[in-house]
């Protein structure tokens, strides 16, 4: 009892010994990667060479498998030890042993924009381990904007704030440039702006319109898409002749301009009761671009009770307005409007021009002869 005691601490070192032989001797037998190669990058229809070099390598089964670059997809694999898991004939794989040195190399041919990601060479050595290493491929290739990264339409009611967005995948990373139809001054300013994010804030009116987004690296065309900014606004009402004149029994329009987005319901209004079409009335839109509707009410045959105020009500689902003009007698007829009615056969009325030119014929004879 006593030697065992003496001997306890040399026990206690031969046993701390063999530990370390033990696992380093473990650790000697253990299969690691020793060479994976560096990055790779190529242009389409190229061809690039994956290796993987594995010491140890016995009996452990190792493969390849191919994630996108941020791993937010499941990793597809190419291969199971010397078979290749994949079936497209564009891949290949040759495995060379020697001494318990293994390489497993993965050839790709006739390279395609989908092959790029990152490559990991895996030695499963147990159910719930493996030792990994990864190599990543780069193609080269023209940009492509993403469709579900960008909307076609964004609607907005004036004074919001508006966020277009365009986002692009290719190698090189591509820029994008945001300008307007025409080229036309930005909101924020200037012709072009460089950035996947153009922001708007307090929409007017005017910044509505027509963007174009376009993704460039400088590898084959740039990639172009385009985003309608539709601005929410209500009615603004214009009177292009507030005072009308007709002499009875002679037809006459009286008219307003409207802007306004969504599209306005436009109603008519004379002594408070609404005009529709038929009878001694005649109503029409007409659209033209940048939102803007002209209403025209045609008065047939104008007669004493057509005469005063006419109102023209435009309501959207942003506001509404209203214009007022009135409608007075003349004993002449409005020669200056283009939708005159000659009376009967036109005898009056022809009478009543002949006699206006007799009138300033007149005139500028006496001035010749003073």
């Amino acid at each position: 009892m006593w030697l065992l005691r003496l001997n306890l601490p040399l026990i206690t070192l031969l046993l701390s010994v063999a530990l370390t032989l033990s696992s380093a001797q473990q650790a000697s037998t253990s299969p690691s990667i020793v060479f994976i190669s560096p990055e790779q990058i190529k242009d389409t229809g190229e061809q690039v060479t994956l290796n993987c070099s594995i010491a140890n390598v016995k009996n452990y089964i190792v493969g390849w498998q191919k994630s996108n670059r941020d791993r937010t997809k499941e990793s597809n694999i190419i291969s199971l030890g010397v078979q290749l898991a994949v079936t497209e004939d564009r891949f290949r794989l040759n495995f060379t042993k020697e001494n318990n040195a293994a390489n497993y190399v993965l050839e790709i041919h006739d390279i395609v924009n989908t092959d790029a990601g990152l490559y990991e060479c895996q030695i499963q050595v147990n159910s719930t381990s493996k030792i990994t290493k990864t190599v990543e491929l780069q193609v080269r290739h023209p940009p492509m904007l993403l469709e579900n990264q960008h909307t076609n339409t964004l609607t907005k009611a004036e004074g919001e704030d508006a966020q277009l967005v365009c986002r692009a995948e290719g190698y090189p990373r591509p820029s994008i440039a945001w300008r307007r139809e025409y080229n036309a001054i930005l909101p924020i300013g200037g012709q072009t702006f460089t950035g996947n994010e153009l922001r708007l804030n307090g929409l007017r009116r005017e910044d509505r319109g027509t963007y174009y987004c376009t993704a460039d690296n400088g590898v084959g065309r740039p990639d172009t898409k385009t985003i309608t900014l539709e601005v929410e606004f209500a009615p603004v009402i214009r009177v292009p002749r507030p005072k009308v004149a007709q002499a009875v029994d002679y037809d006459i329009d009286v008219e307003c301009v409207v802007q306004a987005f969504p599209a306005p319901a436009i109603a008519w209004y004379r002594d408070g009761k609404q005009i529709h079409n038929g009878g001694a009335y005649s109503i029409s839109q007409i659209g033209s671009p940048d939102d803007v509707t002209t209403s025209v009410v045609k008065i047939h045959s104008v007669a004493a009770e057509h005469y005063g105020d006419y109102v023209c009500k435009a309501t959207n689902k942003v506001g509404q307005a209203e214009a007022r003009l009135n409608l007075f007698e003349q004993n002449v007829p409005n020669i200056n409007y283009s939708g005159l009615k000659w009376a009967n056969d036109g005898t009056s009325t022809r009478s009543v021009v002949l006699g206006h030119m007799l009138i300033v014929t007149v005139t500028l004879l006496l001035a010749t002869l003073l």
